[in-house]
Parts: C-alpha cells; sequence; structure tokens
C-alpha cells in the first residue's frame, strides 16, 4: 500500500482532527516511529527516507464540498477523487474524521482546492488546518492568488472539461490542475520555527521541599533544552541551518528556553509534547498576512520591459511574443525596488521609455542589466499610446505611458522577430538568437554560433577526471578572459551601430523641429484636440441618456405606486399586489416595485416553489391574506396557518386584472366572504387538533391503567 503512488482530490474537509500522539500511538503510519528524549525521529529499518519519496511523488487531494458550508453550524461532509495510477477512485460525502486518517495515511504533497474558504472561515480557521496537515504537505488554490478565476475557465484553458455541478467531477478538475501546476500554494507560516522548552506544571507555594523540588524541575527544563540544542546542531552540520536561542535561568536550571530556527517546520523532526514536569512547543511563525506562492516558477526568458518614471512610476513586462506579463505602478518604488521587481519577471533585453532622450531613472535600470536601450524616434501623441495600451488594458496613465513604450519597441520588430524563428534550426533557442540579434549580430552569424555551441556542448561535459589543479585554474582563466574579450567586442560593435543611430535621431529630430514650426503642424494639432473634444462630448452624451433612461424607469414605478394608492384611497376595491413567483427574490421586487405593507392582500402566481422561510417572509410583512393561483407546498401552508395568515383559492374570490396584468383588485364582499369561510374552517380544524389531543391523553391514560393492573 506505501509504495503506491495516490492521488487524492478534494475541496473541502471538517475542521477537526485526533492529536499527533493518538497517531503516533497506533499503527497508522506503515512505518515505525521512535520516540527518544523528547524528539521524533523515523525509525532506521524502515528505511525512512526512500519511503518518505516515494509516499510524496505525485499524490494530490482535490475536493469539493458536497454538503454543508464551512460558515454553517451543521458540519460539512466532502466529495473526495483518488487518483492511482492514472485510475480515479470516487469518495462521497466522506467527514473530516474520514478524510485526516487518509491524508495521514497517504501523506500527500499537494492538496487541491478551487476556493481555500470553502475549508476554512477565516485565517485562524486556515492555520489550524495546516497545522494538522501531515509534514511536507500544501495546500494548494488552484483559481490563482488573490485574484481568483473561474474553475471552468482554467479547465478550458488546459483543455479540460467538467460538470461544475458535480463535486466529484469539480474535486477531479482540482486535483487534474495541481497535477498540471495550476494554481498556487497557500503559506500562512515564514520559513522559521519556534522551539520552546518551559516547566510543565507550576511550582506553586510548596512547603518543607519546595526548593528541592523546584531545583529538579528546572534541571529537567534545561537538560531537554540541551538535548534540543545537540539535535540542532546536528540539523546545522548536515543541512547548514541556522539558530537562535534565548534561555531564562533560574534556581537549578533553566525555567524556560526559546530556540528560533531559519527553517520550515517541516524540515525540523522534533515534536511537541509533555515529558513529565517539562514540555516542549514547536510551531512555525505565523505571517502577518497570506502568502501565495505559484506552483510554476517562471521562466527566465527574454523580455521587453517599458518604463514610466516620474513621482509615480510604471512598470510594463512583455514577452518576446507580445504578451503583457507583468503591469504595476506605485508611487513609493525606488529604483532598486524597480530593479528587483524587472528580475522576477525575466531576463530584461530592451528597456523602453516613451521619450527621447532616455531619462536618467531609465538609463540606470538599463545599466543595471546591460540591456539594450530603446526610444521613439518621434514623440508619441496620446492617440497612439491609447491604442497601444487598450488591447491591455491600465488603470492609470502612467501605465498606459509604460505600456506604450514596451509595445512601440515590439511592434517595430516584431516581423524581425518572426523571420528568426523561421530561419534557425529546431533546436536552437529562439529567445536566445533574438537577443543576440538585437544586441547587434547577423542572424546567420548568431545561427552558426548557436548551432556550433550545440555540437561541442557533449565534448565540453566530458572533462578528465585528473588534471593538474595549476593548469587547470589557468585555463579557466584564460577561458574567462576570451569571454570577456568576446563581450567587450560585442558591446563595442553595439555602441558603433547606436552611435549611427543616434545620429539618425538627430537628423529626424531637427526635420520634426522644423515641421512643429509650420502653420500645417499647428492646423494638424488643433484637428486632433478637437477630435478628443468630440469624444469627450460623444462619452458625455452616452451618460445622459443613461440617466434619462434611469429617470424613466423611476416614473414608472411612481406611476405604479400612485395607482395603488388611489385604489386603496378609494375603497370601491381592494388592491391586490401580485408575486409572480414564491421566492425570496420575487417577494423583494415586488417590494421594492409596488411596497408590500401591513394588511395587504397578496396573490401568487405561482405558490409552488415556496416553503417555510418565504412564507415566514410574508407573515413578517403583515399581509391580510394570500391568494393562490396553484397548488402550495404543505410545509409552507402549514407555516402560514400556524402564523394566522389566510391562504384562499384565487376561484373562491373575483380577481379582476388590469390590462398588462401588473395590478389586481377584489370586491370588498367578496374578501369578506373568503375569509369568513377561511376562519370557519380554520376554527374546526383546530376543535379537531383538540379533540384529537385529548383522545392521545385518555389512550395514554389507558395504558398506564392496564400496565398497573398488570403489575
Amino acid at each position: 500500500m506505501v509504495s503506491e503512488q495516490t492521488i487524492y482530490g478534494f475541496d473541502t474537509i471538517y475542521h477537526y482532527a485526533y492529536p499527533l500522539k493518538w497517531y503516533l500511538n497506533n499503527s497508522f503510519f506503515g512505518i515505525g516511529i521512535t520516540i527518544a528524549k523528547g524528539l521524533i525521529h523515523p525509525s532506521r529499518e524502515g528505511s525512512s527516507k526512500k519511503w518518505h519519496q516515494m509516499v510524496h511523488e505525485n499524490i494530490i487531494f482535490g475536493i469539493d464540498i458536497a454538503k454543508g458550508s464551512s460558515h454553517a453550524r451543521e458540519k460539512p461532509a466532502y466529495a473526495v477523487v483518488i487518483l492511482k495510477n492514472g485510475d480515479a477512485g470516487h469518495h462521497k460525502m466522506v467527514s473530516l474524521h474520514k478524510f485526516m486518517r487518509m491524508a495521514w495515511k497517504e501523506k500527500p504533497s499537494l492538496i487541491a482546492v478551487d476556493n481555500i474558504y470553502e475549508i476554512v472561515s477565516d485565517k485562524q480557521d486556515l492555520i489550524s488546518f495546516l497545522e494538522k496537515l501531515p509534514p511536507n504537505t500544501k495546500l494548494i488554490q488552484v483559481t490563482g492568488g488573490e485574484q481568483l478565476l473561474p474553475l471552468t475557465k482554467l479547465a478550458h484553458q488546459q483543455g479540460l472539461s467538467f460538470d461544475r455541478f458535480d463535486p466529484n467531477a469539480e474535486a477531479l478538475i482540482c486535483a487534474q490542475l495541481a497535477q498540471m501546476g495550476v494554481g498556487y500554494e497557500v503559506s500562512a507560516f515564514e520559513d522559521k520555527t519556534v522551539i520552546k522548552v518551559s516547566r510543565g506544571r507550576s511550582p506553586g507555594r510548596g512547603g518543607w521541599s519546595q526548593n528541592r523540588y523546584r531545583r529538579k524541575m528546572h534541571g529537567y527544563v534545561r537538560q531537554r533544552a540541551r538535548e534540543i540544542e545537540d539535535s540542532l546542531n546536528e540539523l546545522s552540520k548536515s543541512m547548514g541551518l541556522a539558530y537562535s536561542q534565548n534561555i531564562t535561568e533560574r534556581f537549578g536550571g533553566y525555567s524556560k528556553a526559546e530556540f528560533i530556527v531559519d527553517a520550515p517546520r517541516n524540515q525540523i523532526h522534533i515534536g511537541s509534547g509533555k515529558y513529565g514536569d517539562v514540555q516542549v512547543s514547536v510551531k512555525g511563525i505565523e505571517r502577518d498576512s497570506l502568502v501565495f506562492k505559484p506552483l510554476k516558477v517562471k521562466k527566465r526568458d527574454y523580455i521587453i520591459v517599458g518604463i514610466d518614471p516620474g513621482t509615480t512610476t510604471a512598470i510594463a513586462v512583455l514577452t518576446l511574443d507580445g504578451e503583457l506579463r507583468k503591469l504595476h505602478s506605485s508611487r513609493t518604488i525606488s529604483i532598486p525596488e524597480v530593479i528587483e521587481m524587472i528580475a522576477q519577471e525575466g531576463r530584461p533585453l530592451v528597456i523602453s521609455s516613451d521619450v527621447f532622450p532616455t531619462p536618467n531613472a531609465v538609463e540606470k535600470i538599463r545599466r543595471a542589466f546591460n540591456a539594450v536601450s530603446s526610444s521613439p524616434f518621434e514623440v508619441l501623441s496620446v492617440e497612439d499610446k491609447i491604442e497601444f495600451a487598450t488591447p491591455y488594458g491600465y488603470s492609470n496613465n502612467h501605465e498606459r505611458d509604460a505600456i506604450a513604450a514596451a509595445v512601440s519597441f515590439y511592434r517595430k520588430n516584431k516581423n524581425k522577430f518572426e523571420q528568426i524563428r523561421k530561419k534557425i534550426p529546431h533546436g536552437v533557442n529562439a529567445g536566445e538568437a533574438i537577443a543576440r540579434v538585437v544586441r547587434g549580430k547577423s542572424v546567420e552569424a548568431v545561427i552558426s554560433g548557436l548551432t556550433r555551441n550545440q555540437i561541442k556542448e557533449p565534448q565540453v561535459q566530458a572533462v578528465p577526471e585528473k588534471r593538474d589543479e595549476e593548469t587547470f585554474h589557468l585555463r579557466e582563466s584564460i577561458r574567462k578572459y576570451e569571454e570577456i574579450i568576446n563581450e567587450m567586442k560585442t558591446k563595442q560593435e553595439f555602441f558603433e551601430k547606436e552611435i549611427i543611430l543616434r545620429d539618425e535621431k538627430i537628423r529626424e529630430l531637427e526635420e520634426l523641429i522644423k515641421k512643429q514650426r509650420s502653420d500645417v503642424y499647428k492646423r494638424l494639432k488643433k484637428d486632433k484636440t478637437m477630435q478628443i473634444r468630440d469624444m469627450d462630448i460623444h462619452r458625455l452624451q452616452n451618460k445622459i441618456s443613461e440617466k434619462n433612461r434611469k429617470i424613466s424607469e423611476l416614473n414608472e414605478r411612481i406611476h405604479k405606486l400612485k395607482r395603488v394608492r388611489r385604489l386603496e384611497i378609494s375603497g370601491r376595491v381592494l388592491p391586490v399586489k401580485i408575486i409572480f413567483s414564491f421566492t425570496k427574490d420575487s417577494i423583494l421586487k415586488t417590494q421594492e416595485t409596488v411596497g408590500i405593507k401591513k394588511d395587504d392582500i397578496i396573490l401568487l402566481k405561482d405558490a409552488s416553489g415556496g416553503g417555510t422561510i418565504t412564507a415566514k417572509m410574508l407573515a413578517d410583512f403583515g399581509v391580510r391574506a394570500v391568494i393562490i393561483c396553484n397548488d402550495m407546498s404543505h410545509a409552507a401552508q402549514e407555516e402560514l396557518f400556524n402564523l394566522g395568515v389566510p391562504v384562499l383559492r384565487a376561484k373562491d374570490v373575483n380577481i379582476q386584472f388590469d390590462s398588462i396584468e401588473e395590478l389586481a383588485v377584489i370586491d370588498p364582499d367578496d374578501m369578506r366572504n373568503a375569509l369568513v369561510d377561511w376562519n370557519k374552517k380554520a376554527q374546526q380544524r383546530m376543535v379537531e387538533a383538540k379533540e384529537q389531543w385529548l383522545k392521545s391523553l385518555v389512550d395514554e391514560y389507558r395504558s398506564e391503567r392496564r400496565k398497573e393492573m398488570k403489575d
């Protein structure tokens, strides 16, 4: 059973698990566990390390809630899907206790959910849930981090489909998406662990032997703390973990010892527990806020970066395929932070801005990456920027300018990138080829160099096992210097071409200055301004049309309310307010449009969908009577009867509708007669119920008497 590779799919579980001590005392793990000196270690006889790796490979839980809710009082139940060696096993209505047993038995590497708040109600519940999971088990939210995407959309992107109304199908999709690397790990703890060793009980005031007992207890705490320190020293030697300690000395030893280890909880094989007069607590340090880490590490490919510096700095990152990878703007971000943010997204090939000459801040960032600088030959107009940025979307003008700077370079070189991809042979890195061409090399030279490196690569790996150390270092130095020389030559060629481009820019800018001084340019600028104003006028006119439509709807609602009010004041007929379906939304809609108040008469066009909740909702309004056109559920009818609300049949009263059947009226005499009949039936029903109750009392009394007589 241990050797099987198992994949579990689930969505939500109960917030309950047995203490770790219970699991350790039962033959539940499938391996031996040794508890010695307060430390928990896998036994050597079970080949722990090999077993641990084997169990954790490709084991994924995916879950979906099948009944209840994490916010409800009733404990929820869940649909769990288990994938073993490509076969899917479905489990319906799984309790938390059973799921935790499965989790500790299989040791999953990932637990995939579509929303963590289907499992927990708040952050504290989440922390408690994570602490109860087996070591090295990660909780994955497949629909995203802070911003969630629909599960159906993610499945469609991966070529999957499922029935979103089936909990088992949704649990299976969660597991499959996590297996594909889709989703984010939910992290509530920092990569630090706190180990506290303290007294297991209070020494109290005591008597003649109090000092001896106190000294003995403090000695036990010191002994346990030193054993943990020895274990941490072994981990520090083997794994390079660092830790700090804080010790409080008291009479005879320690009253408390605290160790802060720079490692996550699952890397420290020390367990919490109480050992006589000493207690040990091992916990991870909670984060101030949740952190979502992507399952797939972003590929360090080449990127095009557009920057708009100033009071508000905006950054736009494009791939070499023209896809927007990141868009960010901030008023407080510094240049080092910008550099760090860009480095996380990829390898900057081009750093561009939307103005010429390049601003100093952008130039500093470019030099940090040794990237190619790009500025437009002509000043980009507002219309051009809007055209470039609109397909990607933006929230302010700074983000728009950053996108425009990056897109301007991409559009100018898009055809060249496609030509390079078509020319390079299969197996050659297209991104590296494009990068070398952008830096100034010819396509033929780049293809030749990359192809030659591919052929020579296997030969480079074959290094003799024994080589003279001094000769090896000298050859390494020569190789490094040759690389530096080649890099300097490449830079020289690049700068020579850049000088030529700068000269061309200067000539073009001089022509542009002459053009700007001409009357033609002024007239064109005026036309552009008028065009922008026309667009603003059109936008404002659309807003006015929307407001007028809303005013018309409100006037129509006022007209309906006035008609109802006139009918109420006249007294000749009684107004009947129509609810088209016996649902909460339909009741609230009628309340919003015509109003529902005390002593109103309500007509239910469709009474089949209601229950006790909707019946109580009508009774809370204090309605006089409810008229139904078809059968009402027994539960709803009983609730209304118990609350004293008459339920009348439409065929028993003469209802008259208006031309569009939005309002109805009824004759007061007909209504009065119908209520009298209902009251008679209600009285008769109450009398019958009371007679039945009395009969049951008499039968019970007779039964008791017969028992006594037998005894």
